[in-house]
C-alpha cells in the first residue's frame, strides 16, 4: 500500500522563513537582522539553508544589496501568506490587543516609516498599527498625525522627528557617470523636476548653491515628491530629494548624488496637534528615537 506521506513536498526549515520575508521586504540582510535582533551572517545563513532546502536559488545577491529571483517572489508570495495565517491566528488568542491609526504623508510613510516599522512592532507586539495616508482623505480619527511643514531652519523644528534635507538627484539613465561632476549651475541646463508647483526645494537648493533659480533646460512639475521621485527614475529629468526617503535607490544606483555638499534644510516631519496620550504617546517617543540617534541611513 502505498505511504500517503510519501506524495507530500517535505516543508523547509519553518524557522528561516521570517529572514526571508523579512530581507525580501527590506532588500537587505543587515536590515533583516536588525529587526529580528540578530546578525547579518545569522540571517544570511538561515536564508542559504531555506534555498538549499528547497534547491533553488531565492535571492540575487550583488554588493551590499539582495534582489529577489523569479522563484523567489513565487516562494514569498505563499510564505507570506503563511506567516499572515499564523499571526492573525495567534492575535485572535490575545484579547488585550490595542489599534493605534497613525495618518502620515504618503511619501514618508512608504519610504521612511514602513522600512523602520519593524523595530517598533518587535517592541510593541500587541500594537495593532492601522497606517492612513494624508493624500487619500479622511479615514478612521487618527491617533497620531505625522505633518509636513516646510521651513529653512533647523531650530525651527526642536521637537520634529525627521529634519527634511534636499539633494539633486537623477537616473543613471539621464547623464553619463562623467556628469556626475557637473557644476551647480549646469544642472539647470538639464530638465528640471518639480515637487510642488512653487519650485521650493530647487529654490532653496539654489540659494544654498549661490545661483539663481533660472532652469534653462525645461520643466515638469507634480504635485507630490513621490511622483517627482518616480519620474526622475525613469530619467525625465533632475529631481531634489531627501536623502533620507530614497536611501535604498542610492544605494542600489537608481538614482545618482549630484553636487552632494549641497544639502539645505527645507521642512521637518513633526507631530500634529496636542501631545498625544497612552500608546500614541509611546508611538511618537519611538519616533523622536531617531532625531535622537541622527536618523542613521539604512544599510
Amino acid at each position: 500500500m502505498r505511504n500517503p506521506q510519501s506524495s507530500r513536498a517535505k516543508l523547509p526549515p519553518l524557522a528561516t522563513l521570517p529572514a526571508f520575508s523579512i530581507a525580501a521586504r527590506t532588500g537587505s540582510l543587515t536590515l533583516a537582522a536588525r529587526e529580528l535582533h540578530l546578525t547579518s551572517g545569522a540571517i544570511s545563513r538561515q536564508v542559504k539553508s531555506l534555498e538549499d532546502a528547497l534547491g533553488v536559488q531565492l535571492f540575487h545577491r550583488r554588493h551590499n544589496a539582495i534582489a529577489l529571483t523569479d522563484a523567489g517572489r513565487q516562494y514569498l508570495t505563499h510564505v507570506n501568506a503563511a506567516l499572515a495565517t499564523l499571526e492573525n491566528g495567534t492575535r485572535a488568542l490575545l484579547p488585550d490587543r490595542v489599534r493605534l491609526v497613525i495618518q502620515a504623508p504618503i511619501t514618508l510613510a512608504r519610504r521612511w516609516l514602513i522600512p523602520r516599522l519593524g523595530t517598533y512592532r518587535q517592541a510593541n507586539p500587541d500594537v495593532d498599527l492601522n497606517i492612513q495616508s494624508l493624500a487619500l482623505g479622511p479615514g478612521d480619527v487618527p491617533d497620531v498625525t505625522i505633518s509636513y511643514n516646510r521651513g529653512s531652519e533647523e531650530s525651527r523644528f526642536p521637537s520634529a522627528f525627521l529634519l527634511d534635507r534636499t539633494v539633486a538627484v537623477c537616473s543613471p539613465l539621464l547623464i553619463s557617470g562623467a556628469a556626475k561632476a557637473l557644476s551647480p549651475a549646469a544642472l539647470l541646463d538639464l530638465p528640471i523636476l518639480l515637487d510642488t508647483a512653487d519650485a521650493w526645494s530647487w529654490r532653496r537648493w539654489c540659494g544654498a548653491a549661490d545661483i539663481p533659480f533660472q532652469p534653462r533646460g525645461g520643466s515638469i512639475a507634480f504635485d507630490t515628491d513621490e511622483a517627482s521621485i518616480d519620474a526622475c527614475m525613469t530619467g525625465l529629468g533632475i529631481g531634489q530629494a531627501s536623502p533620507a526617503l530614497i536611501e535604498r535607490e542610492l544605494r542600489e544606483g537608481q538614482l545618482i548624488l549630484l553636487c552632494p555638499a549641497i544639502d539645505p534644510i527645507v521642512g521637518a516631519y513633526e507631530i500634529a496637534g496636542a501631545p498625544p496620550n497612552g500608546r500614541a504617546a509611546g508611538f511618537t517617543q519611538w519616533l523622536q528615537t531617531w532625531r535622537a540617534s541622527g536618523d542613521p541611513p539604512l544599510p
